[in-house]
């Protein structure tokens, strides 16, 4: 179960803005190998609507192209919106090295 959640290929969809008429441009995408998924629970909202909110944890390579404005699209096709700036953390040992933790936020209904 473990190794499914390990070595992750995750698409990052980034918006390419507006045209002068202020339509949306096509999203551009690149691939980021080598994630690991941590799933974070969910929450449910009844009040007025049907909605799921779930959360998620992405760790990937220090220098990962990503902004806090992307969204990440999973192997099962699931899409996720990136929710705050990636925290990057740099090793204090070894100059190249670290981490870029990234909390994911989807919500559904």
């Amino acid at each position: 179960m473990i190794g499914g959640l390990i070595g992750q290929q995750l698409t990052v969809e980034r918006p390419a803005g507006t045209n002068r008429f202020g339509d949306p441009l096509p999203a551009t995408e690149h691939p980021i190998d080598g994630c690991v998924l941590a799933p974070g629970g969910s929450s449910e909202t009844t009040d007025r609507a049907d909605q799921v909110t779930r959360h998620m944890t992405v760790y990937t390579e220090l220098d990962a192209d990503l902004l806090a404005t992307d969204r990440l699209r999973l192997p099962d096709g699931s899409r996720w919106q990136v929710n705050g700036e990636p925290q990057r953390y740099r090793s204090p040992f070894l100059a190249d090295a670290g981490l870029c933790v990234i909390n994911l936020e989807r919500v559904t209904g």
